[in-house]
């Protein structure tokens, strides 16, 4: 794949992370998209003789190989709706999109042509993550009775450089709120407790945050499985957390996936023991990557295919449909 063109589309942070690690896997030829002159002058910086346009149009006349959509939500779906009917394999930022309308289309369309699709639900790849993936598969605590998976982080200092107010996680209309931005969360859940066949939530905006989404959700899963899943997140915590509490019948899985602290009580033994998974953040993002080029070198459907991230928003909106209430500036409306 190292001769490929790969195509980014939309240059903010995550295109600009996603671009550096194409260029550490040794990637070289480059067509960056973005409509502000500005993000493509500092995505192209270091990279000789890449194509810098301003809209998808121009980008498809460069005939990129592969492509990773980094735009905001709601611009998603008709993007790799035209790439991969063209035939050029996607990445796709989380979510899919922000409604699961036309999502079904995609699907068909990427298995018309044969092309590689591939959601990009960074977590999997977390080292720590997948330690905890390994001992639940190994039974290390055997049945799963319950767990709380707790996480969050203030929004304006999410991007300390950017107005919050004016990202794509604040605004409605791009397929903004905490649910589908932290929907990475879902798809946590999804992969590592099965699939959720009944949900309540609440999701709100509680905060006097200049927005109009939702700051706070807190979902209540039953799973096929039989066991319970809680699952909090929003915009508000002054200190980041990401927290995961699983209760078994053999034991106890304790975990603090921002420093890959993992603490296990064991029945038999009666005691806690822990160990650290270090890593480097951005490990997950380059394991990420690494798969989906090698997706496409052997033109193989991913285990991330399109399928899974339908599954993930269908959750996603069935969460934020069940939620009770939504206020924004004073007043109550559906969150439907």
């Amino acid at each position: 794949m190292v001769n490929a063109k790969i195509l980014v589309v939309g240059c903010g942070s995550i295109g600009r992370r996603h671009i550096n690690n194409l260029k550490s896997l040794g990637i070289t030829r480059f067509v960056l998209c973005d409509p502000n002159a500005e993000m493509l002058r500092k995505a192209s910086a270091g990279i000789e003789g890449a194509a810098l346009v301003a809209d998808l149009k121009a980008a498809l006349n460069e005939r990129p190989d592969a492509a990773i959509i980094c735009t905001p939500s709601s611009m998603h779906l008709e993007m790799a709706r035209e790439l991969v009917s063209r035939g050029v394999h996607c990445l796709i930022e989380k979510p899919i999109s922000h409604t699961i309308d036309g999502c079904e289309e995609l699907e068909r369309i990427v298995e018309e042509k044969g092309v590689v699709a591939m959601m990009a639900m960074c977590y999997r790849f977390h080292p720590a993550f997948q330690h905890i993936k390994r001992l639940l598969d190994a039974n290390a605590i055997g049945r799963v009775y319950h767990a709380n998976y707790y996480g969050g982080h203030y929004l304006p200092d999410w991007h300390p450089l950017s107005d919050y107010r004016k990202e794509y996680a604040a605004k409605k209309s791009l397929g903004g709120g905490v649910v589908l931005t932290s929907i990475h969360g879902l798809d946590n859940v999804r992969w590592l407790f099965g699939e959720v066949v009944q949900a309540h939530a609440f999701v709100d905006k509680v905060s006097s945050l200049e927005m109009d989404v939702e700051d706070l959700a807190l979902g209540v899963f039953r799973m096929e499985n039989g066991s319970y899943v809680s699952w909090q997140t929003d915009f508000l915590q002054r200190t980041g957390q990401h927290r995961l509490v699983i209760a078994g019948e053999l034991g106890t899985i304790r975990a603090n996936m921002s420093d890959g602290e993992i603490e296990i009580f064991h029945v038999d033994t009666g005691r806690w023991t822990s160990e650290r998974v270090l890593f480097e953040i951005n490990t997950m993002y380059v394991k990420e990557m690494k798969e989906f080029l090698e997706c496409v070198h052997k033109k193989t459907r991913p285990l991330l295919n399109i399928s899974e991230g339908i599954k993930t928003l269908r959750l996603a909106a069935g969460l934020k449909a069940s939620g009770d209430r939504m206020a924004r500036k004073g007043e109550l409306c559906a969150t439907a």
